[in-house]
This record gives structure tokens, C-alpha cells and sequence, in this order.
């Protein structure tokens, strides 16, 4: 069975990454800003895509698997930690390898693929916010009472975190901070980071002596100003940070982090709240255990406020 799911997703991933391969048919060779815009175009596609594919299943998925859970952990409290971990490590395991595979096979007819570190680079962007909606979806799948409210919580966390990465809009301030908890914002940001330079040049009609007649710096193309004023730093002129990926790493590790937490505490306090409750076989025992009173239809056993009674 596994070997089959498995390999109809291998199917569905390459596909998909054939399909949008051939949308953004070598767009990375097409310097005019024209061509930075399709290459941003699918940047921000490929961002998308690994942002819903998974979220929505993992909500349903998750509420079973915290339905059935619920069985062992009242059984046995300290199974807490291997249930918990265990869904961890599958859904890593599972998981991790399909974003690599779309950048593999999308990228080089997209014409990106002349450095392999930008490659491996942005498939670990992905991979990271694949990971990070996933457990976003989990999270609201374990606390929602039922499936279909988890999947409209996904639909309005999903979009909000899709909005406040810069890309459509500048934020209001009072909404700025919005941003630094959406794996979107940290995942497009570290991607545009990882395959723009400064130094990167474009087609123009009156270029730079720099570097040419016509030729003009990346950061002087006004899609590069607009995401700046949004927050994304990109392609800057003496400005470390716009080439600096590690900051963006971390936002996205540690946003995983927080969510898989989340789901482990939902679970923590459903053991103690069954610690909590009595055991139905010392509920069982203590029946027994009560004076047993004899009447014409029977038996029965005694309860303590019969007994006072009687006397």
C-alpha cells in the first residue's frame, strides 16, 4: 500500500513540477525586467504551492489521528512523549523530500538551475514552509472540535499569513507585526535573498557606465524598491542583511517548533485532565466493595446513604 501512495505522489509532484517548468519556460535566461518579474512570478508560485498542498489534508488527518490518540494516552499517560514524537519523525520523514524533487524538476526548464547551491537553497525554503503549514494545519486540527471548523481556521490563518508577506500590499503599521509569525514572509523573503544579488544586472535603455550602455543594476528595478518598503530586504547595496539567509532559517525553525509544541501540549493537558478523572475499574471495586442488601427481588448493593436510612 505505502509503495503505492508513494509512488502516485512521486507522479503528482513531478507533474506538477513539469507543469510549471513549462508555465516559466526558461525565464531565468530573460534579463529584461519583464524577465525578473516572471522569475519573482514563480518564486512566488512555487511559495504557494508549497503552502496549501498539504495544509488542508493535515487538518482532517491530524483530528483523526488525535481522536485515536486520545484511546492510548488514557490508557497509558506516559506514552505521551513516543505518541507525539512518533507523528513528529512521520510526518518529517514523509514529507521532506517532495519539495526538493519539485525544485529538481521544475527549475531547470524554468532556466534557474546554473547554481545548484541556489537550488538546494530554495528547496529547503520549502521544504521548511511545507513543514511549517503542515503543523499549522495539525495544530488547528487537534484543538477543533470538528474537521470542517479546523479547515476554516486554516483558510483564515493561511490567508492572512499570505497577505502580510509583502507581496500584494504594504501592511498598515498597526498590523506590521503580522509578518514575523507567517512562514510565508520568512520563506519568500529567504528565497528572493538566496537568488538576487546587488551586483546582478538587467536590460535597460540607458544603462550604467558600471557595468554597460545598457545594462542596469538589479536593486534599481522598481519591484525591488516596492518589496523594501514592505519589509523585504532584497538585493540592497551595502547592506549585509540582504544577503544574509540565516535569520530566515531561524524564524522558519523556530516557528516549526512552536506549532509542534502546541500540538504537544494540547496533548499534555488531555493526559492530565484524565489523570484527573476515576479509574472505572477502582469505580468497578468500590461497587463491590459496598454491603449488599437482600430484598424479595434480589440483591443489590448498598450505598452508604441507604445504609443511614435503614438505620
Amino acid at each position: 500500500m505505502f509503495q503505492g501512495v508513494n509512488f502516485l505522489r512521486v507522479i503528482e509532484v513531478c507533474t506538477l513540477g513539469i507543469l510549471t517548468g513549462f508555465l516559466y519556460y526558461d525565464v531565468g535566461n530573460n534579463i529584461s525586467y519583464t524577465g525578473l518579474s516572471q522569475r519573482v512570478g514563480l518564486y512566488f508560485f512555487s511559495t504557494t504551492l508549497w503552502t496549501f498542498t498539504r495544509m488542508y489534508p493535515a487538518v482532517g488527518f491530524s483530528h483523526n489521528w488525535f481522536s485515536l490518540s486520545q484511546v492510548e494516552l488514557k490508557r497509558r499517560p506516559s506514552s505521551l512523549g513516543p505518541i507525539v514524537l512518533g507523528r513528529l519523525l512521520v510526518v518529517l520523514g514523509l514529507e521532506s523530500l517532495w519539495p526538493m524533487v519539485y525544485v529538481l524538476v521544475c527549475y531547470p526548464f524554468a532556466g534557474v538551475f546554473g547554481s545548484i547551491k541556489i537550488v538546494i537553497l530554495v528547496g529547503l525554503f520549502l521544504l521548511l514552509n511545507n513543514l511549517c503549514y503542515i503543523s499549522l494545519g495539525s495544530v488547528l486540527g487537534v484543538y477543533s472540535k470538528r474537521v470542517p471548523q479546523g479547515m476554516i481556521a486554516s483558510t483564515i490563518f493561511s490567508q492572512t499569513s499570505l497577505v502580510a508577506a509583502g507581496f500584494y500590499t504594504t501592511l498598515p503599521p498597526a498590523l506590521d507585526w503580522i509578518r514575523y509569525i507567517s512562514p510565508f514572509y520568512w520563506t519568500f523573503r529567504g528565497i528572493l535573498k538566496s537568488c538576487f544579488k546587488w551586483n546582478d544586472t538587467l536590460e535597460c535603455i540607458k544603462g550604467s557606465s558600471e557595468v554597460g550602455a545598457n545594462q542596469c543594476f538589479l536593486e534599481y528595478h522598481p519591484a525591488i524598491d516596492q518589496y523594501k518598503e514592505r519589509g523585504l530586504h532584497v538585493a540592497t547595496y551595502n547592506d549585509a542583511s540582504s544577503d544574509s539567509i540565516s535569520l530566515e532559517f531561524v524564524a522558519l525553525v523556530l516557528l516549526l517548533t512552536i506549532l509542534n509544541f502546541l500540538i504537544y501540549a494540547k496533548a499534555w493537558v488531555t493526559c492530565k485532565r484524565f489523570e484527573k478523572q476515576p479509574d472505572p475499574e477502582d469505580v468497578q471495586e468500590r461497587r463491590h466493595a459496598l454491603p449488599v442488601l437482600k430484598t424479595d427481588t434480589g440483591t443489590q448493593p448498598l450505598s452508604n446513604h441507604s445504609t443511614h436510612t435503614n438505620q
